[in-house]
C-alpha cells in the first residue's frame, strides 16, 4: 500500500519537475535576454505557457496532499521546522502566477505595466525555484532537531547551510536548461532558436557544475547524501547516464533535432531524480536523530488505503484530462501558427 503512493509521490514530483520547471525557468531565462529579443520571448513565453502554466501546479498540490493525509509526522516537520522556506516559496508562488496573469491579460498592455509585470514574474521565478532547492536540501543536511526550542535552533537551522544553497544554485540551473530546451521547438523565429540554443548549451554545463557543488557541498557540512550515493549502485549509473546525455544533447542541438532534444532534456532530469530517489529511499527527513522515513511516518492503513483509493482513481481522470488540455491548447495553437504563416506566404 505505501509502495503505491510512494510511486505517485516521485511521479508527480518528477512531472512538476520537468513541466512545471521548465515554466520557472522561462521566467528565469528573460532577466538574461538581449534587448531586441526582449518583446518577441516575452510573446513567445505567454503563448508557451498560458495554456498550461496553471495545471502544472497540481502535481505539488498532489505532493502536499499526500504527505498530509499519508504521512503526517514527514508533513509536520516540514511545515514546523522549514515553515520559512515554505513561506517564501509561497509568496515567490502568487507573486509569479499574479504577475504572469496581469502580463498575459491585461487588457490595457500598458508598455510600463508590461515591464513591472514582466521584473516581477522573472525575479520571482528565481526566487520561488531557489527556495525549492533550498527546501530540498534541507531535507538532507540533517539540521532539524526535532527536541529543539529555541527559533534559531528549530527554525532557522534547519534551512541554513551549504547543501541547501547548492541545492537552490542546482534547482535555478536544472529549471533554466529544461526551459531553454523546450523553448527552442516552441518558435520558428530562427534568432530566438539559436538563442535559446546558446542557453541550453550553457544552462547544461552550469547543471553538471553545480551538481558537482551539491556534493562538495556535502562533504564540506559532512553530510551522509554523498556516501549514499557512492554506495548506491544505482544512483551512481543514473549519475553516469545523465553525464552522458550531456555529450547527447549536444549533438541534438547542433542539428536542430526539438523533439529528440526535448526528450532528451527530460530524460536527463529523470536520471538526476532517480539517482537521489536510490540514494534517499525510503528517507524523507534526515534529522539530528536519524533518519525518518515514510514507513516510520505513515498514516494508519484505514487511511491509507483510502489514500490509494483515491490516487488510483483520480489519476484515471487527471491524466486523460491533461492530455485534452495539450492537445486543445498546444496542438490545436501550433495548426493556428501554421495556417497563419501559410497565409502571409499566399499574401
Amino acid at each position: 500500500m505505501i509502495e503505491i503512493i510512494l510511486f505517485f509521490i516521485a511521479a508527480s514530483l518528477l512531472l512538476y519537475v520537468v513541466l512545471g520547471g521548465a515554466d520557472y525557468g522561462a521566467g528565469i531565462l528573460e532577466l538574461a535576454t538581449p534587448r531586441h529579443l526582449q518583446e518577441r520571448q516575452r510573446q513567445l513565453i505567454n503563448e508557451a505557457m498560458g495554456p498550461v502554466w496553471e495545471a502544472n501546479h497540481m502535481w505539488l498540490v498532489i505532493i502536499v496532499v499526500i504527505l498530509f493525509v499519508g504521512f503526517p509526522g514527514v508533513f509536520t516537520l516540514v511545515m514546523i521546522h522549514l515553515h520559512i522556506p515554505v513561506v517564501a516559496l509561497l509568496v515567490g508562488i502568487v507573486a509569479r502566477g499574479t504577475a504572469f496573469t496581469f502580463r498575459h491579460y491585461d487588457a490595457i498592455h500598458d508598455a510600463k505595466s508590461q515591464n513591472a509585470y514582466s521584473w516581477i514574474f522573472s525575479l520571482s521565478s528565481l526566487w520561488t525555484t531557489f527556495w525549492l532547492g533550498v527546501i530540498a536540501g534541507s531535507l538532507w543536511q540533517g539540521g532539524i532537531d526535532p527536541t529543539a526550542t529555541g527559533f534559531m535552533e528549530a527554525y532557522v537551522h534547519p534551512w541554513i547551510g551549504w547543501v541547501p544553497v547548492a541545492m537552490g544554485v542546482f534547482m535555478v540551473c536544472i529549471f533554466s536548461f529544461l526551459a531553454a530546451i523546450y523553448l527552442v521547438g516552441e518558435t520558428q523565429d530562427v534568432e530566438l532558436k539559436a538563442h535559446y540554443r546558446r542557453r541550453g548549451f550553457i544552462f547544461n554545463m552550469a547543471v553538471v557544475l553545480s551538481g558537482g557543488l551539491v556534493f562538495v557541498a556535502a562533504y564540506l557540512e559532512q553530510s551522509t547524501l554523498l556516501l549514499r550515493f557512492l554506495r548506491n549502485p544505482f544512483s551512481i549509473a543514473c549519475v553516469v547516464v545523465a553525464t552522458l546525455f550531456f555529450i547527447i544533447l549536444w549533438n541534438l542541438l547542433r542539428f536542430n533535432r526539438s523533439l529528440w532534444v526535448r526528450l532528451a532534456a527530460g530524460a536527463q532530469v529523470s536520471l538526476i531524480l532517480f539517482g537521489w530517489y536510490f540514494a534517499s529511499a525510503p528517507t524523507a527527513v534526515l534529522t539530528f536523530q536519524g533518519d525518518v522515513s515514510f514507513f516510520d511516518s505513515a498514516a494508519p492503513e484505514p487511511a491509507l488505503r483510502q489514500l490509494t483509493y483515491a490516487l488510483c482513481v483520480g489519476s484515471l481522470l487527471i491524466f486523460p484530462s491533461l492530455f485534452y488540455l495539450l492537445k486543445v491548447f498546444k496542438l490545436s495553437g501550433k495548426s493556428l501558427q501554421h495556417d497563419a504563416a501559410k497565409n502571409d506566404g499566399i499574401k
